[in-house]
Order: C-alpha cells, then sequence, then structure tokens
C-alpha cells in the first residue's frame, strides 16, 4: 500500500537519527554535538517540511550551511535529512544512496562516532531495499548489526528485516520480524520521543495486519488492525497535540480494514470503512496517497456489488484528478488502477475499454516483473545463519586463546607454588638444625655460661637470616602475583566469559589482592623509624579519613573528624600507616550505617588520638594478644573482609619507636576505642 511505504521510511529514519542526541561523549578532535546555528537552521527547514514545503526546505537548508565548516556529525545530519528527501518526497532512490553512501564515508574510521556509523550503515540499507538491491540491504543490515551487538539492541534491525521480506513477498516469513521488532520498539523507545514511542509502534501493528491480509487471514488482520486503533487512542493521551497524526493514521488502518471485510465478503461494512478512510485521509496535508488507495478498493468493491454506476463515477472522477498518474505515488498505485478499471469495464462489457486498461496493466506488471525475478533470491534467514555462524566460530577463536591463556598462568601458578614449597622445606630444615642447637645448649647452660652465649648469638644471627629470607621471599612473590592479578582483570574485561569463567577469575583476583597485601606488610616490618618532621596532626587525621572514605562509603558508613591543629615532631609515613591500619579495622569491623569517630586532644605533654567505632566488638579473652604478629586472633570483617593479623602489631612497633603507647577499650557487640599517644 502507498501509506505503508511512508509509514515505513518515517520508522526507520527516524531511529536512524534520533542515535544523534543519544551520543554524549566527546572526542579529541571535534565536537559530538551539533552546535545551536546548525540546530536552529535545520530546526527552521524542518518546519517548512512539515507544512508541505519540502523543495523550500532543502533549498534553504543548502543555501544556509554553503559557507558554514561543518563537523563530521553535522555533515552526517545534514546527509540524513536530504537522504530522507530525496527517498521519500522525490522518489529518487539513485540520489538518495549516493547521499547515503556519503553519510557511511563521512564517520567510518571514527570510534568515537561508531554509533552514527552504524546508523548510516542501517540508513544505506534503507536506500538499498528501496532501489530493490535487497542482498546488498541485507548485507548492510548485518554489517551494522555485528557492530551493534557490542554497543545496544537499539538499532531497529529485526522491523528492517522484515520489511525486506514483506517486499520480496514473503509475508508470512516477515510477520515474527514485525512482532519482535514492536517489542524491540517499545522496551528501547524514549517516551517523550513521538516517533520512536507512537509513530513506529502502531506502524509495525499495522504492518503486521496487512501481512495477514496478504496471507488471506482476514480475521488475524483485523485483529491487529484493531490493536494498532487501539494503541493509537492510548498513546493520543500521551501526546494530546498530535491529533492530526492520529488521525491519518486511523484513516490509514480504516483502509486496511476493510480490505479484511472485503475478504470475509461483508460489503456494506467495507463501503462504510473506505468512505470514512477517503474523508480523512482526501484533506490537505493528510496522507493523501491512502485515500487514492482507498478509492480504488472501492471501484473493485462496486463493480463486485454490481453498483455500476457509482464505480464508472470514481473512476472518471480519480481520472479528471490526474489523468497523467502524477500524483500516483508508485507503480503498484498505478497498476492497482488499471487493474479495477479492466475489471469495471469488463464486468459491463465495454470490450475496447477493457483491452486498453488491461494491456496497459500487463506492460507496467511485466516490466514491475523482470525488475524484481532477480530480487526474491535473497534468504534472510539463511543470511543470519551464516552471519551467526561466522559469528561463533570468531568466539570459539577468542575462547581458545583464553583458554590457552589461562593454561599459561595456571602453568605459572604451579611453579610458583614449587618454589614456595622448596623455599618452606628448605626453612624447616634450618629450623630443625636451630632446635637441635638450642637443646644442646640447654644441656649444658649450667657448665658451660660462656658457650651458651655463644649460641645465642648464633641464634640471633640465624632470627636474622629468617627475617631476611622472609622479605626476599615477600618482594620476589610481590611481582609473580601482581603479574597474576593483572592478568586476571584483563580477562574478567571480556564480556564473553561464561559465568563460572567469571567467578573463579574473581577470586583468583581477590585472592591475589589479599596476597600482595600481606606481602606489603611483611615489607613493611621492621623498617626503623626514619626521618621525624613537624607534623599537622589534624591535617594527618583528615588524610586518612578521605583516602578511606570510598570504603567506608561502601559500607553506608560515616567518618567524622574532630582536631585541634597540633603539631608533633614524627614520621609522617609511619603514623599516618598506623592511623590507616586503626581506621580500616574500625571499617571492616562495624556494620552497615554506623559512624566511625575520629578525635585527637592535646593532654600535658603528649597528643592522644582515638578512633571509635560502632562495631562487634573485641571479646576479653583477645586481651593485648591483638597486637601479636603471630597470634592466632585473626577474625573476618562484618562484610566477611579477610584479616591478617599484622597491621595492629605494626602500629605498636612504630607508636613506641616514638616513644609513645598504644591501647584501647572495648564492649563487645558495642564498639571499640583505640587510643595512641605521641610526645610534644
Amino acid at each position: 500500500m502507498p501509506n505503508i511505504k511512508k509509514l515505513i521510511y518515517v520508522y526507520l529514519f527516524v531511529f536512524a537519527s534520533s542515535v544523534l542526541f543519544a551520543c554524549k561523549e566527546t572526542p579529541r578532535d571535534e565536537p559530538l554535538k551539533i552546535s545551536d546555528k546548525i540546530f536552529d537552521i535545520k530546526a527552521k527547514s524542518g518546519m517548512m517540511y512539515k507544512r508541505g514545503q519540502q523543495d523550500s526546505a532543502i533549498r534553504f537548508l543548502d543555501s544556509a550551511i554553503a559557507k558554514i565548516q561543518l563537523t563530521s556529525v553535522e555533515k552526517w545530519s545534514v546527509l540524513n535529512t536530504k537522504t530522507a528527501y530525496f527517498l521519500n518526497f522525490k522518489k529518487r532512490p539513485d540520489t538518495a544512496l549516493k547521499l547515503a553512501d556519503s553519510m557511511v564515508k563521512v564517520v567510518e574510521a571514527k570510534p568515537a562516532l561508531i554509533k552514527h556509523y552504524i546508523s548510516a550503515l542501517l540508513v544505506r540499507g534503507d536506500v538499498l531495499m528501496d532501489f530493490g538491491l535487497y542482498e546488498d540491504a541485507f548485507d548492510a543490515y548485518v554489517r551494522a548489526g555485528k557492530i551493534s551487538n557490542s554497543i545496544s539492541k537499539c538499532y531497529a534491525l529485526s522491523p528492517k528485516l522484515g520489511f525486506l521480506r514483506y517486499k520480496q513477498g514473503f509475508f508470512q516469513e516477515s510477520i515474527p520480524y514485525f512482532k519482535k521488532g514492536f517489542n524491540e520498539t517499545l522496551a528501547c523507545a524514549d517516551t517523550s520521543s513521538f516517533e520512536q514511542s507512537f509513530v513506529s509502534p502502531q506502524g509495525l501493528l499495522n504492518t503486521i495486519g496487512l501481512c495477514f491480509e496478504k496471507l488471506k487471514q482476514p480475521d488475524s488482520a483485523l485483529f491487529y488492525y484493531q490493536k494498532a486503533l487501539r494503541f493509537i487512542d492510548e498513546r493520543s493521551l500521551i501526546f494530546p497535540n498530535r491529533t492530526e497524526f492520529a488521525l491519518m493514521a486511523k484513516g490509514v488502518i480504516y483502509g486496511n480494514m476493510a480490505t479484511a471485510l472485503m475478504q470475509k465478503g461483508q460489503h456494506q461494512q467495507t463501503e462504510k470503512f473506505l468512505l470514512k478512510s477517503i474523508q480523512i485521509n482526501s484533506q490537505k496535508g493528510a496522507e493523501n496517497g491512502d485515500a487514492q488507495t482507498a478509492r480504488i478498493k472501492l471501484i473493485n468493491l462496486y463493480t463486485l456489488s454490481k453498483q455500476y454506476r457509482k464505480a464508472r463515477l470514481l473512476i472518471e472522477e480519480m481520472e479528471n484528478a490526474d489523468s497523467s498518474f502524477k500524483n500516483f505515488t508508485s507503480q503498484e498505485s498505478i497498476m492497482k488502477f488499471l487493474y479495477a478499471k479492466w475489471k469495471f469495464y469488463d464486468t459491463v462489457q465495454d470490450t475496447k475499454m477493457a483491452y486498453i486498461n488491461l494491456e496497459r496493466f500487463h506492460f507496467l506488471k511485466d516490466s514491475t516483473e523482470t525488475a524484481n525475478r532477480s530480487r526474491q533470491n535473497v534468504d534472510v534467514e539463511h543470511g543470519l545463519r551464516d552471519a551467526d555462524r561466522a559469528q561463533m566460530l570468531e568466539l570459539l577463536k577468542k575462547d581458545a586463546q583464553s583458554k590457552q591463556f589461562l593454561i599459561v598462568v595456571a602453568g605459572i601458578v604451579i611453579a610458583l607454588i614449587f618454589v614456595i614449597l622448596f623455599i618452606v622445606l628448605k626453612n624447616l630444615k634450618r629450623s630443625k638444625a636451630n632446635i637441635e642447637s638450642l637443646n644442646a645448649a640447654n644441656n649444658l647452660v649450667q657448665n658451660q655460661y660462656a658457650q651458651l652465649t655463644q649460641v645465642f648469638s648464633v641464634l640471633e644471627k640465624s632470627h636474622v637470616e629468617n627475617a631476611t629470607i622472609m622479605k626476599v621471599v615477600a618482594h620476589d612473590l610481590r611481582g609473580p602475583v601482581s603479574g597474576i592479578v593483572h592478568a586476571a582483570k584483563l580477562i574478567l574485561a571480556d564480556e564473553d566469559l561464561s559465568e563460572n569463567n567469571f567467578r573463579m577469575l574473581q577470586l583468583v583476583k581477590d585472592a591475589g589482592l589479599n596476597a600482595i597485601s600481606l606481602i606489603n606488610e611483611m615489607l613493611n616490618t621492621h623498617h626503623g623509624l626514619g626521618e621525624k618532621e613537624p607534623t599537622d596532626i589534624a591535617r594527618l587525621l583528615n588524610d586518612s579519613m578521605n583516602l578511606l572514605q570510598f570504603k567506608a562509603e561502601a559500607k553506608a558508613q560515616k567518618i567524622s573528624v574532630t582536631a585541634d591543629h597540633i603539631i608533633v615532631l614524627v614520621n609522617k609515613d609511619k603514623i599516618s600507616r598506623v592511623i590507616n591500619n586503626l581506621l580500616t579495622n574500625a571499617i571492616k569491623f562495624s556494620g552497615e550505617n554506623d559512624t566511625i569517630t575520629i578525635a585527637a586532644v592535646q593532654q600535658e605533654q603528649e597528643v592522644v588520638i582515638s578512633i571509635a567505632d560502632q562495631g562487634m566488638g573485641i571479646p576479653a579473652h583477645m586481651g593485648n594478644g591483638i597486637f601479636d604478629m603471630f597470634s592466632d586472633n585473626r577474625r573476618l570483617g562484618t562484610a566477611s573482609e579477610e584479616s591478617f593479623g599484622m597491621g595492629l602489631a605494626i602500629s605498636k612497633e612504630i607508636i613506641e619507636s616514638h616513644g609513645g603507647r598504644i591501647w584501647y577499650t572495648s564492649i563487645e557487640g558495642v564498639g571499640t576505642t583505640f587510643y595512641f599517644s605521641l610526645p610534644l
């Protein structure tokens, strides 16, 4: 039907153009947003177009931008408008195809304009489909679909494939595409957009009805036509200022309903709906092409029901209004009119006129069928299966590469495990030798005091060596473990990972991060006091709070700091580490929405810093054992965070090396307050 072609392209071009306004990124070389000047020019041109001044609108657009240096996005937008003009209004698909090709060239090879590139491919497919180059149109759609899969599903690909099958005459095969397209359109549409949430969905429902009409299934066709009418009534409440379009759309559907009713033999109802459709869409600015189609249907109805006088008057009326077919919207409309006249003249036995119209009808039909013969060979479903297979092969290739990488990582991890086992066994042997030395020294303690001193010296040296080895091991492990974490993060970035692989890699990453934290604490033990400098305690506390604020926010916790600007001579980095350790513990062992209070007050010759939480508290039996690096007093946090038990031991060593003290008070289930003092 002529009206369907117009509705199809309104739908397609609106969706292609809407991508422009969805993009917000800003590339380095030029802006993506249309300038206010170009926006105003396009708005004025658009108003002229809507008033029926299409030629003037395009002339104004060309002259207004002639001396303006356009960005890629602005060129894309102007070309999109002109493509729609030459395709839908001027009926010049050759010019429209050149413009669509220019659209593609303007934005291709520009990653920041990938969405515009996808839309340009879709528009090019629309033009190719109108040109009858269905295979090329299909290739353009599939190409756009492959690129868009990684960005968005809202590119209206299903309706386009449906229209392709529809134009090939495969009406049954096109219905699933239109149904899927209707659901996708409603899911993706901007509810404030008239085109996306009103025009396109009702057009798809109407087209589904047309498919059933072509399949001679009038009941199903009427079901979808009525569904489209209800949809229009519902959306008219949301867009009360668009009543003219709503009325035109209803007029189109009334004309289509008439065909289904004629198939059911309900001639009286058929005439009623056709007259209603003609009355609506014969108005100036309405869907005149559809009114023309409705008149042709009415001629057929009058001929079939033997109302020959009415049929003749309607034929003469249409011939007098447009004897050279200038206002007919397509070859198909002319053919339908010639066929209707032939049926009428043949029925009333006017052999001469019947022959003239039949001859003209067959001439147009033969030329159209010759042009269309090569267009029936594009199998959309087969093409999609081929595209899916190609995509699956690509995915399998990537999966094989990922698995190969995982095997390499697993090999590295196994090698690390063997290295660690070797070091552990070596340490065990050395520890065994130390124990034997201690036993020998203990047996000789009463008689050989001098030798005992020497043994202690040997033990001290052994202890230093053990600590050194531990740090060497920690240092050597940090690089490989960091590599494992980095590799896990890279693999996790792959969106094609299965849920099981994603969960295992997440565990690898988390375990690696915990190992790095433990290694860092091992390396920072016994580093000495270092250089002292005058430090503002209030500033140090606020810096720590800002650093760890994100951890607190993850559990909806609040941190407050109350501190005077007290200057203390300390090693700034060491004291900052103590504050971070205590604040991290407060966050770890506090629940959601709890408040953590940090304070610093001056008391005689020292400053006392306190960090109080409302967490789970410390059981009394743990006592000061929590400050022991090698104790078993390790607990999980309120969100199952792991604890290594080294932070408090390191903090105690740092504070005592500054001549201060560290202690705490706690009530289990109520909260804990840690204090430490620093001499002024």
